[in-house]
């Protein structure tokens, strides 16, 4: 059986979300510069995909946090609780002011 770390990253190759670009890398917003670049937000095209990531993502969470009263993150969190991940915990999404 496959591990899910390899599902998940077979299937944002098969979505075209990884790009590579060696000779001329990436400039993330932090000023990092980076050969790989993972577009996510490919994942919301897809909603089977994206609700099997949640979901995974949601297990991942309440094993190792089981004594989590609430979720905090950026869009993804948002996201997981649009798509109905099994989160108990309260969830909100962080934004610029």
């Amino acid at each position: 059986m496959e591990s899910i770390e390899r599902t998940v990253a077979k299937s944002l190759l098969e979505i075209k979300a990884v790009m590579l670009r060696p000779d001329n890398p990436f400039t993330w917003a932090s000023g990092w510069r980076s050969p790989i670049y993972c577009d996510n937000r490919r994942i919301l095209s897809y909603p089977q995909l994206r609700e099997q990531v949640c979901r995974w993502m949601a297990d991942n969470i309440n094993s190792r946090y089981p004594d989590a009263d609430v979720i905090a993150g950026g869009y993804g969190c948002h996201s997981a609780r649009n798509a109905d991940c099994a989160f108990p915990q309260k969830t909100f999404h962080i934004r610029k002011a």
